[in-house]
């Protein structure tokens, strides 16, 4: 259907696009008046029933945008960082980081919202607090956090032996047969451990080719069938980063292939359009790790010969 286009459909289609784009840039300058407006009360003095009725009628803005409008900039209206980037790029840009945003970080912050998407920005915060809760520092890792415990959703939990590694509390509603046949099934072995051997069994199931391929040195970028089938079948082809679920959207180097040239099955990763942004942006930490180990860092490690080749990737976004 995409192919079946003539040049007077396209044409239509670009009006449309360019018209489009317009109408989004000046209802985003709007968005940034809303709070002069309900601060002089303009509507009421051009004879308005309200602010919503004065948007609604001349901007087409319904009340859930106005309120999240006048919200975000109610936030960030001493944050001069962060309303810069309002300003220049969109208040939806800044919408991820108003909640966490201080006046003390708003610069850190500002060049978030400046380079990310709004996708990857939202997973950069998401990743970012439930590292914290998990007692990681964004520079010094693991901290000495209580070990949590696993509840069976009944109220019975057992306590997991403590470690180095860190720990999440898991709560399963499951039906009386499957628990009393996970209760047998672990015996006497603490629960991390159980669920170890389980991943471990659904792996194996996973696994297309039993053997690791090996490392391929070629100047193209075609990842080989058999390295590209192993590596999803280590997350079942979904995202490799620690506690995301979405579909992979691209299968990632983490020595970075203009590198090197090496199509290693060690070190390469399924990754999710938002987790290969922030990789790219080198706010990745021990990315060349198990993704098991891997953390958020405040920015990129410029010394390194990756932060160039990042560069140039950014550059084409």
């Amino acid at each position: 259907m995409k192919n079946s286009l003539t040049d007077s459909d396209k044409e239509l289609h670009k009006k449309f696009s360019e018209y489009g784009a317009n109408a989004k840039e000046w209802i985003g300058k709007c968005k940034l008046l809303l709070p002069h407006i309900a601060e002089k009360q303009i509507w009421k003095k051009k004879g308005f029933m309200s602010i919503y009725d004065y948007a609604a009628q001349l901007a087409g803005m319904n009340q859930r945008s106005v309120d999240d409008a006048l919200w975000i900039l109610r936030k960030i209206q001493d944050k001069p960082a962060l309303l810069r980037v309002a300003e220049q790029r969109g208040i939806n840009k800044v919408r991820p980081v108003v909640a966490i945003a201080t006046v003390k970080n708003q610069d850190f912050w500002a060049e978030k919202a400046s380079r990310l998407s709004r996708a990857a920005l939202e997973t950069y915060v998401r990743d970012l607090k439930q590292q914290e809760n998990n007692g990681l520092d964004l520079r010094t890792g693991p901290q000495n956090k209580p070990v949590h415990s696993y509840g069976s959703g009944n109220g019975n939990s057992e306590r997991i032996k403590p470690t180095t590694a860190t720990y999440e509390n898991v709560e399963m509603n499951v039906s009386a047969e499957v628990a009393e046949t996970l209760r047998k099934l672990k015996g006497d072995k603490d629960w991390n451990e159980f669920m170890q051997e389980l991943i471990q069994l659904k792996r194996a199931e996973l696994q297309k080719t039993p053997a690791k391929p090996a490392p391929v040195r070629t100047n193209s970028r075609h990842i080989p069938a058999d390295i590209k089938a192993y590596v999803l079948a280590q997350t079942g082809g979904r995202c490799a980063y620690p506690g995301c679920n979405r579909p992979y959207t691209s299968l990632h180097h983490t020595q970075r292939f203009a590198l090197d040239h090496v199509h290693d099955p060690d070190h390469i990763v399924p990754l999710c359009t938002a987790h290969e942004r922030l990789a790219h942006e080198g706010l990745i930490a021990n990315e060349e790790k198990s993704p098991a180990q891997w953390q958020l860092r405040h920015g990129p490690d410029k010394n390194s010969d990756k932060f160039y080749i990042d560069s140039l990737v950014g550059t084409y976004r």
